[in-house]
């Protein structure tokens, strides 16, 4: 009996995938790799073939070379699934599953995996007609939240969460840090994004000397000319770093920042990264209202929800973290982590399962 391959494909750089890692570490077959290269990377992922579909690209780009871009990936890739006849496909975002659907329908139903990581198109009638066709066809659909499911269709998901690996003698040197700091200090720590809604916040503690904001990634420095502009003397810029100082970074942190926005699909559903480095180095994290990150934060316990429209939001946040019963909170933390846990070991049984049967 020849050995099993699966092909993994996805609409973006490997880069911007870090959760294939947990597929690719429980798999014990060949597998290839389609992605779309579009920043112009060599990636390969320990992959037998790697297919890289070369179609620069950024974000801002005019509709009419995103739509010729997404019409020449689909060609590129069901080519390719055609020549290589797998066994399985792993399609690692909704979209990239609605653009191959009549390819995976003929050749392939029942035996691809559907990763949701995000909100796309689902609230448009006739797309989420499409996206319903695809996850039932589909040997089994994986969420990073539960939020998801107030989008999707109604399906037995299975959960994986977007958590980070964080050994035990990490965990202890951050449980014994000094703490209650006369400054407290919120660090957002990671590429920086949605600089309206950061712009608020700043303005929100701007002259509270009781607080110092640190941004800190790829992006910070797009922020100078608003804090030279408006005089802020409490914020820290940080530009692009080596990942190997993250932790460095969160060491020297009070509170982690998730102040991303609300009442947008791309906002509310998701579970932040963030949520998982708060819960593993029991630091307490601030969240927006009505999102599911409120939701999952107040329900465990280990999370502040600071509305921008609170005059008293500054006062109460502090508050808060002088108020903190240390030890409480890291059993709260360890109890979240221990549902994680749990609930990626079903994930886990899943994709060994999956790979046994196709």
């Amino acid at each position: 009996m020849s050995k099993k391959r699966i092909c993994f494909i996805t609409l973006s750089n490997l880069y911007l995938c870090p959760y294939i890692s947990k597929y690719i570490s429980l798999i014990d077959c060949d597998y290839d790799i389609i992605y779309w290269n579009r920043h112009g990377i060599n990636e390969n992922m320990g992959a037998k073939e790697v297919f890289p579909f070369r179609y620069e690209m950024e974000e801002n780009q005019g509709k009419l070379k995103k739509i010729s871009g997404y019409v020449k990936f689909r060609k590129y890739a069901i080519d390719i699934i055609k020549k290589k006849d797998y066994d399985g496909v792993i399609l690692l975002q909704t979209s990239v599953g609605i653009l191959l659907q009549k390819i995976l329908k003929k050749k392939l139903s029942g035996k691809y995996i559907v990763d949701v990581r995000d909100y796309t198109m689902e609230k448009n009638k006739i797309f989420f007609s499409l996206v319903k066709n695809l996850i039932n066809k589909s040997a089994n659909t994986v969420i990073s939240s539960k939020g998801y499911k107030s989008f999707l269709p109604e399906y037995e998901y299975t959960i994986v969460h977007n958590d980070i690996k964080i050994d035990k003698d990490t965990i202890v040197r951050f449980e014994k840090r000094k703490r209650n700091k006369e400054r407290v200090v919120i660090s957002y720590i990671g590429l920086i994004r949605f600089n309206d809604q950061n712009k608020r916040v700043i303005l929100k503690f701007k002259d509270d000397d009781r607080f110092l904001l640190r941004f800190i990634g790829k992006g910070a420095n797009s922020l100078k000319k608003f804090c030279l502009d408006n005089n802020i003397a409490n914020v820290d810029l940080i530009d692009r770093f080596p990942p190997e100082k993250t932790l460095e970074y969160y060491y020297d942190t009070d509170i982690i920042y998730n102040l991303y926005g609300n009442n947008s699909p791309l906002l509310d559903y998701a579970l932040s990264n963030k949520l998982y480095y708060a819960a593993k180095l029991r630091m307490p994290i601030i969240v927006c209202p009505d999102t599911y990150m409120e939701e999952v934060c107040t329900q465990f316990g280990f999370g502040f929800v600071f509305n921008l429209q609170d005059k008293n939001a500054c006062t109460d946040l502090f508050n808060y973290y002088q108020s903190i019963n240390w030890s409480i909170f890291e059993q709260k933390c360890q109890r979240f982590v221990k549902l994680v846990e749990e609930e990626n070991e079903v994930f886990n049984d899943m994709v060994k399962k999956y790979i046994y049967k196709i």
